[in-house]
């Protein structure tokens, strides 16, 4: 995000102006610009108008419907700009159609930037036969200049088309054209969104543009007659929307303080670092039994508090003009997906919309702000969602077996049915190294915050064709390693009966507390015959991984029980590993499924 800001004019803006538009009162600390992007200078021709011989400021200072906006324009000092031989449209509001005293009461320069320059255009864009233009105006402002023998601007009538002048042309108005910040601006000053304003304008760097105009030097040191100050936010550009960009458009939601600071107390937990977190070193195991670990120490409290007011702010801003959002504005198709600038799809739009909107949606001059009192993502869409691991892409370390990666295409709808519109899969299928051996893998989770998770693995049916012919059943444990509150290791040990039991709402058995312990009945089996997705059990992680880095991730460990040489359990299951995904779902997801099924 880009502003240049006229240091003149900054200290005089930043005080607090009140400034009534529409039914709406709000205080606006200013950024006036410096330099405007539809600036470039020209001439008019001389025989444009035959009979405009006068300038445009000549004939709004004798027109008598005009002496409101005269005496407005020549307390800016702009009447010396409509007297120059430079090609302007005026668009003037006729006097009795706004309320005087609101501009009265203005400062010199907010006047200026807030209705004369909202009034004034580079150019000479004249009303004749059908007309449908995007008006630049000299605030940088646009407006829609329409019609086909009536006229309007900005939606407001244009009372007499076409007064000619030597230097453009004039329209007299039925009324003002309504001066609206841009997201950027408005975000500086709306009221009760001081959480959300704050954040963002910690994002804010000012730095000296080129475009200043330098003066002598003073004891060494660069003095400038016009300095033009360039703010920029890192914040808006990370979230791939330009706020202060008056060729896009965007929907806002803007949070209030309370309804911020909710979703605040709602994140946090998943962001429950500590000081120095310990995680397994996989990846330098020589061998299954390995014990190498490596840490990771970071200001805990500053972690949580950046991550959770990131997690925030990721997902409020909406492209209109995005394919699926453009409904939303009256424009394309109605859907029930929203995409915020993040690419993140939101499948509750209603909600998130209007639901919890205070008031009515709050017009700028490039989109819309719609301030709500609580905002109601979904958590696994948003700020807590589900982890699919593929082994093939986070395998930590591999022993007694090998990794053999496809790609398949052809077969997959095939293998998942078409209704699933999987059409490619990427997996790795791991073989034993040997006749009587067994894989032992390890493989990282990703992304894992301080949250309650519900496991699934994905396992591939045998009718996939790389797998031959063979259609017997994996038999497999699962142990996670990972760091406790007080900064060290453990394992939990997953086990089919207290998975089985969660399931069934039956009592709880215990759980494995050793590796040793686990045997062919705390085992998981699949269906070889069909894509079977199989529950393993549910765990809370007590510290957050997500934000150190992906050197610094907890794992789960596969081993296979199978004594291989056990001739029966050897010609029962296969020591073959045929997982496609281990899934983590929040629990909050797996709830929501199940009541709305």
């Amino acid at each position: 995000m880009i502003t240049k800001i006229n240091k003149k004019q900054w200290i005089k803006g930043l005080r607090k102006q009140i400034f009534h538009y529409s039914l709406f009162t709000f205080t606006f600390s200013v950024a006036l610009t410096a330099c405007s992007d539809f600036n470039d200078y020209n001439e008019v021709p001389v025989d444009q108008v035959a009979t405009g011989n006068q300038t445009l400021w000549d004939n709004i200072s004798q027109n008598p419907q005009l002496k409101d906006f005269a005496a407005l324009v020549k307390r800016t000092g702009f009447d010396a700009k409509l007297k120059e031989a430079r090609a302007y449209t005026v668009w003037a509001p006729a006097d009795g159609t706004y309320n005087l005293s609101d501009y009265e009461q203005m400062s010199d320069s907010l006047l200026l930037a807030h209705f004369v320059k909202n009034h004034v255009a580079e150019y000479v864009h004249g009303a004749s036969g059908p007309v449908s233009e995007r008006i630049h105006m000299l605030n940088e402002k646009s407006f829609t200049f329409e019609g086909d023998g009536a006229y309007t601007f900005g939606r407001i009538s244009v009372k007499q088309p076409n007064m000619p002048s030597n230097n453009g042309v004039m329209h007299l108005l039925d009324g003002v054209a309504a001066f609206h910040p841009n997201l950027f601006e408005y975000l500086n000053a709306g009221s009760g969104i001081e959480k959300l304003r704050n954040y963002f304008m910690h994002y804010n760097d000012t730095t000296l543009s080129d475009e200043s105009v330098k003066g002598p030097m003073v004891n060494g040191v660069q003095t400038y007659l016009d300095s033009v100050l360039v703010v920029t936010n890192s914040l808006s550009r990370a979230l791939n929307a330009k706020l202060e960009n008056e060729d896009s458009t965007y929907t806002f939601v803007m949070p209030t303080d309370e309804a911020y600071q909710k979703m605040y107390d709602r994140v946090k937990p998943l962001y429950n670092f500590i000081t120095t977190t310990t995680v397994q070193d996989v990846e330098q195991f020589a061998q299954a039994t390995g014990t190498q670990t490596k840490k990771v120490t970071v200001d805990a409290a500053y972690l949580s508090d950046s991550l959770t007011r990131r997690t925030i702010v990721r997902n409020l801003i909406f492209s209109n003009n995005d394919a699926y959002n453009q409904w939303v504005v009256g424009k394309g198709v109605n859907t029930d997906t929203l995409r915020s600038t993040t690419q993140t799809k939101l499948s509750n739009p209603a909600d998130i919309l209007d639901k919890y909107m205070v008031n009515q949606p709050v017009e700028l001059s490039n989109g819309y702000a719609r301030v709500v009192d609580s905002l109601a993502f979904y958590p696994w869409e948003t700020f807590n969602p589900q982890i699919s691991v593929n082994p093939r892409n986070y395998l930590a370390n591999l022993f007694g077996g090998s990794a053999h990666n496809y790609n398949i295409n052809d077969t997959a709808s095939v293998v998942f049915g078409k209704e699933s519109g999987i059409t490619n899969v990427r997996y790795t299928w791991i073989e034993p190294s040997g006749n009587y051996s067994k894989p032992d893998i390890f493989i990282f989770l990703p992304n894992v915050k301080s949250a309650t998770y519900n496991f699934y693995v994905v396992y591939l049916p045998s009718a996939w064709t790389t797998f031959g012919s063979d259609n017997r059943s994996c038999k497999l444990n699962y142990q996670i390693n990972y760091c406790k509150a007080n900064g060290n290791t453990d394992n939990y040990f997953f086990s089919k009966p207290y998975a089985d039991a969660m399931l069934n709402g039956e009592t709880l058995p215990k759980l494995p507390t050793a590796q040793n312990q686990l045997t062919m009945e705390t085992a998981f089996e699949n269906d070889p015959m069909k894509t079977d997705t199989v529950f393993i059990g549910q765990f809370t992680f007590p510290v957050a991984y997500n934000g150190l880095g992906n050197d610094y991730q907890p794992n789960i460990r596969i081993t296979s029980p199978i004594n291989v040489f056990n001739t029966t359990q050897m010609e029962t299951y296969t020591r073959d590993v045929r997982i496609a995904a281990i899934i983590m779902k929040p629990v909050e997801y797996d709830e929501f499924e199940a009541n709305n099924k």
